[in-house]
């Protein structure tokens, strides 16, 4: 049973959550008003917003004004919708949640960030409706085929986690891996996470420590703890390897964006 009835994993979709420690005080200055969580399923970390549900003896001073709230509330909707000012939300043919015109507009068009945007609102709510869950698969593979390295990554842990899709790890290392490739620091960190497991790739504790870092280095809160969790397991040597590799590769990076800019430019 999850901690939370209303926390979900976004990897898995799986409701059996439980709360997570700060790392940092940095993480909880930048997370405001969320607190971490890790999936008892799948193991992955992430942010949601706590929902404390009030006691049976507050719930009394709050009821009257939220109910006058909630009347207010509906005669705008319903002003609004007899002026027509507004533009009604679109569903998407055989998936019951409605989506901004605007957004859905801008898929349609190509725009991948608005296709992503789509694919995560139907994940959110996809875990009983299959024609859901493949029209979110459909947007990201849109998305990532689009060049987009968070669609690239979403699409990943889909099928490393085989939810929606079928499970298939070379598919999820291929797209993880260009979106780390890219420098997206979330493909980082979940690179790492495929060479820490051997999922995709032959497991190395000491690539899994490369991305990691390079993943903290780009400022993945989560990727600083599965880094020193993994620097746990190699020795004095392997660690010293560890180090100067993502150096090295950061380095390398570094210099290869200085000359496509330099090439854009010219």
């Amino acid at each position: 049973m999850s901690l939370h009835a209303t926390v979900t994993c976004p990897s898995c979709g799986s409701a059996d959550c439980r709360k997570s420690k700060w790392q940092s005080e940095g993480e909880r200055q930048v997370q405001t008003g969320k607190r971490p969580y890790r999936c008892r399923a799948c193991t992955h970390r992430f942010h949601a917003p706590e929902h404390k549900r009030p006691r049976w003896r507050d719930r009394a001073s709050f009821m009257v004004p939220a109910l006058l709230m909630g009347a207010a509330i509906a005669a705008v909707i319903v002003v609004g919708a007899r002026t027509g000012d507004e533009t009604p939300a679109q569903n998407l043919p055989g998936v019951p949640i409605p989506i901004d015109p605007y957004t859905l507009r801008a898929a349609k068009e190509g725009d991948a960030a608005a296709q992503l945007r789509i694919a995560k609102t139907l994940l959110l709510d996809s875990a009983s409706d299959r024609a859901q869950s493949l029209e979110a698969v459909r947007w990201l593979r849109a998305a990532a085929d689009s060049q987009h390295p968070g669609a690239m990554v979403e699409l990943g842990k889909l099928y490393r986690s085989g939810f929606g899709v079928l499970q298939d790890y070379d598919q999820a290392a291929r797209w993880i891996r260009t979106a780390a490739a890219r420098g997206n620091a979330e493909g980082m960190l979940e690179l790492g996470r495929l060479y820490r497991d051997g999922i995709g790739f032959p497991r190395d504790p000491v690539r899994a420590y490369v991305w990691f870092n390079r993943a903290a280095a780009a400022l993945n809160i989560d990727a600083v703890r599965d880094r020193d969790e993994i620097a746990r397991s190699l020795d004095a040597d392997e660690l010293k390897q560890a180090q100067a590799q993502s150096s090295r590769e950061e380095s390398g990076e570094a210099e290869a964006e200085a000359v496509r800019v330099k090439e854009g430019n010219g």
